[in-house]
């Protein structure tokens, strides 16, 4: 048992590895040697892992899903209580953005992977069942909303949760790219809140 996880232990460590070096150099110009050196183990070690640069990458994006997932369990679980539909989604939608140097790295680097998902049949399986289950949440969470009044009736979960995607997609390039006034920190939470805004019911008439 203790070697089994000394083993996922290393796994671990040259899967961080490789999203260091990924943010840093681009996919193109790293290499399993660089991904041994920033881990701080032997080339053999990495490949007595992972026989390609390929398998490493899926690797790599699949352990940076799971802590992507870890993160909006939390939004539920964590101490901190959520108050409403509204707020959960906010909370949710906030972690997926790259609002501080871990989260930047991992969209880096999934921005790197994206084109692989073209090529790749494993590549794009993992896209496809991580977003599926995101967007399965995010719907659950919206026709809950719905159910208890906080948006409109009118509201359909599915259609607004690829919305919303797309929407924290786009406003995650932008600060990562773009920056400035537009896209800073708390002009990207702000645009956030509007969009969530949109959600909700009509103020009743006096």
């Amino acid at each position: 048992m203790a070697r089994t996880a000394d083993h996922e232990e290393r796994r671990r460590q040259v899967a961080e590895a490789l999203l260091r070096t990924v943010g840093e150099r681009g996919l193109a110009r790293t290499t399993l040697a660089d991904v041994a050196e920033e881990a701080g183990v032997s080339i053999g070690l990495v490949q007595s892992y992972f026989r390609t640069k390929s398998q490493l990458l899926r690797f790599g994006v699949d352990h940076m899903y799971k802590r992507a997932e870890a993160r909006l369990r939390a939004v539920s679980e964590g101490a901190e209580p959520v108050r409403s539909v509204r707020e959960w989604l906010f909370r949710a939608a906030e972690t997926l953005l790259p609002l501080d140097d871990q989260r930047q790295r991992e969209i880096t680097v999934w921005l790197e992977f994206l084109p692989a998902t073209k090529t790749d049949p494993e590549m794009a399986r993992l896209h496809r069942d991580t977003t599926a289950e995101l967007l399965d949440a995010l719907a659950r969470a919206l026709d809950e909303g719905v159910r208890l009044g906080e948006f409109r009736p009118d509201l359909d979960g599915r259609t607004e949760a690829a919305g919303l995607v797309a929407f924290v997609d786009g406003l995650s390039i932008h600060h990562l790219v773009t920056g400035g006034d537009a896209f800073a920190q708390e002009a990207v939470r702000a645009a956030l809140h509007t969009y969530l805004d949109r959600l909700l019911p009509a103020p009743e008439s006096p």
